[in-house]
């Protein structure tokens, strides 16, 4: 299946301006999610593009309280 996007001009917020990333905390993970076992229940990790490190969850509300965390514990 492929995709045809407009090109990168005609793209809603293309031309915004790069904000400044100075006082900025980003995190940046590769997600994957499959269904395995005889539940058939979702399982998902998170590998950070910065450090590689890699997180598994056994189920969603795992991933979803680890991002929680993430983006609550960042706060100063």
């Amino acid at each position: 299946m492929s995709v045809n996007l407009p090109p990168q001009g005609d793209r809603p917020g293309a031309h915004q301006p790069a904000p400044n990333h100075q006082n900025e905390e980003r995190y940046s993970y590769l997600l994957r999610l499959w269904r395995s076992g005889t539940d058939r229940a979702w399982r998902a990790s998170l590998q950070s593009v910065q450090t590689g490190e890699r997180h598994m969850f056994a189920d969603l509300e795992s991933l979803l309280a680890f991002l929680v965390e993430q983006s609550s514990s960042s706060k100063s």
